[in-house]
Parts: C-alpha cells; structure tokens; sequence
C-alpha cells in the first residue's frame, strides 16, 4: 500500500528544548553510554593474545563514522588517521569467529537503548509499541560465497544473487531499533515442489504400511476365528454352527481381498515414494539448488564447525523458512522484555501459524496487525459461520464500503473467522485507486482509523532498511566466510542503534544530517590534528636551523596565558593540547 509510505517520522516528537542544547553528543561520549567496549569484552575470552576482540570490534562499529567504508579501506587509507595498531588478519580472525554470540551482543546494546530513553517512554504511556517484520534482499557478487543463493527480489521483478535477511525491530513509540535478525537462502520453486512430492509420497507410504501392518494381523485373528468356527462345525454339523462358518469365511475373505488391495497399493506408494526420491536426488546431483549447479555449490567455501557453536545454528537458520524463524525471534523477543501491543507484518508473513502464535504469548496481551493476499484463502463468516472464498467476500460487499475523508480512502469491516480464530478483516482502497488491499487483525476493538495509524508504524523498518543501505553500507560485505556476513550485518545495525540514540537526543534531526554531522566531525578533528601535529614539526625545524631549544620554546608556549588564549579562539577547545 504506496499510500501509508511518508518519510515523515510517527507519533509525537519532543520539541526542541528552550536552552537549545548541543544537536550531537561526540560519537565518544556515545559509545561511553552505551558502554560499547563493556559489551564487546564479554566475547574477548574467545581469544587468547593479540589485540581484543572488544577492541578491534569497537573499531569496527565507529569506522562509517571515520568515513572509512570497510576494514580494507581502513588498513589502506585510514589506518594513520585512527592511530590503529591491528593488521587486517586481526579483524578478520575476530568477524570469522563462529563462537562470538553476535545475537546476544545485538541485544545487549538494544537493552542499553531503551535503559537510556526509557525516561522518555515512561513519560508517554499513550505510546504504541510493536515489534516488526520485514525482509529485504542483499546482494552480493561472488558465487563462492558460503550459503549465498539466487533469490527473487520482489521490487525488480528479477533473480538476483544474495541473501534475503529477515529482521525483527522494535518501535518504542518514538523510534525503530534493530532487535535480531536472520540471512536465509531460497531453494526455488522446483526444489520447494519435489521436496514437497517427496515428502507427501513419504507420508503417504509411511501410511499404507502402517494399514498392511494393521491387516495383517487382523487377517491372523480372523483366520483363527475361521479355524475355530471349522473345528466346531466338524465336531457338531448342525444348521447354527454352519451358518456360523459361512460367516466366518465370509469375513475372512473380505479382510484377505482388502489387504491383497492395499499390499497393491503399497507397491505403488513405494514407487512414486522412490520416483520422488530419485527426481530430488537427481536435482541435488545435476540440477540447480537454491539457483546454483552442483560445482557452483561445491566450489562455495565451507568449513567444519562444533554442532554447540553459535555460527553452527545461524547455519542451520539459513535454511529454515522464514515463518519459523519470525516464531522464533518473536518469542526470544519477548524473553528479553521487549513486549508490544502489536505485532506487524506484511502479507508476505500472514498465517495461521503465526496467529496462533502471537496469541499464545503473555495470555493474549499481544495483537497480529498483517496485510493480508487476495487470493485463495477461506474465511468463517457470519453465525453459521459459512465458508467464504475472499475474492467472494470482496465481491459481496463492495457497494457497502464506507468513505474515510482523514485518509481519503474507501474501507469495508468484516467479522470472521481464520481456521477458528476470531478476526477483523479491513478491505481499504486508497484515493482513487481501483485496487483493494486487505489487513487483519486479532485487535477486535480496533476502528478503521485506529487500525492505519497503527499498521502505518511498520514503515519505520522500510526507512531503517533504506538508511543502513545508504549510510552504513549493509550488505556490502565480501567476505566468502557466512560467519563474517552475520558479523558485519550484526555492527551495521548496533551502529543503526547508536545514531538512533544521537537522533533522539538531538530532538528529531534527519538521519542524512546527523550521519554527516557526526562524520564531519570526526573529519575535522582529524584534520585540526594533523594541522597541529604539523605545526610543531614546523616550528621544531625552525628551532633545529635557527639554533634555539624547541623544549623551552614549547614549554614557554604552553605556560604563557596569552598565547594559549590566542590559539583557543582559533581552534576547537582540546585540540591544541592533544597535538601538543
């Protein structure tokens, strides 16, 4: 729905205060209150000598902010500017660490977040929490790369290679932060449909067999009874016991001819179970898996892990479909104390599955906002609860749609069910669209206005999408090592959090303007430094040809009140001493 897209930020904002504090606090001081390298020491056990993890990660989190793009920019171009002792294999060693929780880590600074504004949360108690889904493709350019996948990107209408990365958000009311995340690959529709045949046939003759087995011993029962029937007739020939045996036999041949039936058609389970085995073995061998030949996929970099390590399960994740792994964050969401009022998708997520599950958490305090497809589900309608196609729901009750003028769109309310769960059902067409789209709710209380400023929040993870592509280079990574894929997504977005803290203090200056305020900064610091440090090396010549002590003049300097005033008015207050 293009409509609710609005860059425009959600809910109420502060007003600038009446003393017009400073629009930025120094990226130092920031990472001082989110005690960053507290956070990242937690991991520094993983490795025995050399430099920290905790401090080569804290380098890693402030390099956008040094304007530098990656560690190789850094080592190349920067490594003077920031003073940075590390080679390149020390960074890299630290991202390629399967063992380091960079989930936990996420979480901890997403914590630290809402400890430092929850003064501002605890003011408003009208605020919305939600927690938001939404996925978005990475891509990338090397086939070589560990788990990478062709997917189909639903903007460009086009395959392309890369990651699709599952996100999980929290909006507090005033702001989106990163909570967890996931990269998956796609296996195709092919892939998905034999692996689907495979398993239907499977459960189909796992079925049949468990029929056979059942038969057969009923058929051993109703031939003893037969035997018996017999023995009895033969002892005592008269008209009861024969009827007696006819029954029995009667019996007797019908169970037999059914389970020669079902013997026939175990037979043709086994081979379409076997066809459907073949036919997926033969795409895993020779087919394209997950858009990739078979030396495509053998020639992706792999190493051996510990099934008990952290990167060992983002693996395992990477295969699992997105609907679990939603469940999931969901529910590790909640165990952290990140509790919303909603929670909301897009159409791409809604199921009976994760009704069923949104509901189930903290006694159904917890509501489902999703846009829903128009297309084949069946909803329970009216008190019969009569089954309803939803293209027929549309159809039968579009002349009763109402005007909304706040919104300029034209909406229908629906009561119904969803496979026995109660729902609110808002078919809305915006403006002068022809297109209806459809959003559902387990929030019965909710009216048509209430429902779209709620379900207008989730733009705020299409605006984080947007600003960690444009800022802090998300999916930018190279590295063939999936280890350092979850590493480098994981930084971009405790960065994300950092600036959405600046952002908050800083009494809603854009995104764009603060990222460049912040790294303008840096970059004239650095540059007053290096001017300064300049200086003295002229100055120290000047001693050196001329020939006067360049300690007592210095000293002199420093000790004289004037010229320390002097310098003060004409550079920033610290510099002159750092350089000094």
């Amino acid at each position: 729905m293009q409509q609710y897209k609005s860059t425009k930020q959600i809910g109420v904002i502060k007003e600038v205060a009446s003393n017009n504090e400073t629009l930025t606090d120094s990226l130092a001081e920031v990472c001082d209150r989110f005690k960053l390298k507290n956070s990242f020491a937690t991991m520094d056990a993983l490795k025995a000598r050399g430099f920290t993890i905790s401090s080569l990660l804290a380098i890693c989190t402030i390099l956008p902010f040094e304007g530098v793009a990656s560690v190789y920019a850094l080592l190349k171009h920067g490594i003077t500017r920031m003073n940075v002792g590390a080679k390149k294999d020390a960074f890299y060693t630290a991202k390629n660490n399967e063992n380091i929780d960079w989930r936990c880590l996420l979480t901890m600074i997403a914590k630290r977040f809402i400890y430092l504004v929850k003064s501002d949360i605890n003011t408003c108690n009208q605020r919305i929490t939600a927690i938001i889904f939404d996925d978005t493709l990475l891509e990338k350019t090397g086939k070589c790369i560990e788990k990478v996948s062709v997917t189909f990107d639903h903007v460009s209408k086009r395959y392309i290679l890369g990651y699709k990365l599952l996100v999980c958000g929290f909006w507090d009311g005033e702001s989106f932060i990163p909570l967890d995340f996931s990269l998956h690959r796609e296996k195709g529709t092919k892939q998905d449909e034999l692996s689907h045949l495979y398993l239907k046939t499977t459960k189909v003759l796992r079925a049949t067999k468990t029929l056979v087995e059942k038969q057969v011993k009923t058929l051993a029962q109703k031939q003893s009874r037969l035997m018996s029937a017999e023995q009895t007739y033969a002892n005592t020939p008269n008209k009861t016991n024969q009827n007696k045996l006819a029954q029995a036999q009667l019996i007797f041949q019908k169970a037999e001819g059914s389970l020669q039936a079902n013997k026939q058609q175990l037979i043709i389970d086994d081979k379409a179970q076997r066809d459907a085995k073949r036919d997926l073995k033969k795409l895993y061998t020779h087919g394209r898996l997950f858009g990739l030949t078979a030396k495509e996929r053998k020639q992706q970099y792999k190493k051996l892990l510990s099934a008990q390590s952290c990167g060992f399960k983002r693996r395992k994740e990477a295969d699992r479909s997105k609907g679990e792994s939603l469940i999931a964050m969901l529910r590790r969401a909640v165990k952290n104390n990140f509790i919303p009022r909603y929670v909301l998708t897009d159409s791409w997520f809604f199921s009976e599955s994760l009704i069923a599950n949104v509901k189930a958490i903290k006694n159904g305090c917890i509501d489902l906002v999703s846009m829903v497809k128009i297309n084949n589900q069946v909803f329970h309608v009216g008190k019969d609860n009569k089954e309803i196609g939803v293209k027929i729901l549309l159809k039968n009750n579009e002349s009763k749609a109402v005007r909304c003028k706040k919104f300029k769109a034209s909406y229908m309310k629906i009561n119904c069910k969803y496979k026995g769960m109660p729902l609110n059902l808002f078919f809305v067409k915006m403006g002068r669209s022809s297109n209806w789209h459809l959003i559902a709710t387990t929030d019965l209380t909710l009216n048509f206005i209430a429902l779209l400023e709620v379900y207008q929040i989730r733009w705020g993870i299409e605006v984080f999408f947007k600003e960690c592509k444009q800022y802090l280079n998300l999916g930018q990574c190279k590295s063939s090592n999936f280890d350092a894929q979850i590493a480098d997504t994981t930084i971009t977005m405790i960065q994300y959090t950092m600036l959405c803290y600046c952002k908050r203090i800083s009494y809603q200056t854009s995104f764009a303007d603060l990222f460049k305020g912040l790294n303008d900064e840096r970059v004239q610091h650095n540059l007053l430094t290096q001017l300064m440090q300049l200086f003295w090396k002229l100055i120290k010549l000047f001693c050196f040809s001329s020939g006067f002590d360049f300690i007592t003049i210095q000293k002199d300097m420093m000790q004289n009140p004037e010229i320390i005033n002097q310098f003060a008015q004409l550079i920033p207050q610290g510099i002159f001493n750092k350089a000094a």
